[in-house]
């Protein structure tokens, strides 16, 4: 019972470990993301033709 109770913790850790990691991943490609959408309006501003369509 005792290495049950040891190997199922060991498990619920590892899980921890494994959604930290794709939490962190998730937010890392959102803000990834929100910069990309950020720098392609400023670069459409750019030009003064496409200005009033980004903003």
């Amino acid at each position: 019972m005792e290495i049950l109770a040891r190997r199922l913790t060991i498990i619920s850790l590892l899980m921890t470990v494994f959604a930290v990691s794709v939490a962190a991943a998730v937010e890392t490609d959102a803000r990834r993301q929100e910069q990309k959408q950020r720098y392609g309006t400023a670069s459409a501003c750019a030009i003064p033709a496409l200005c009033p369509a980004a903003l």
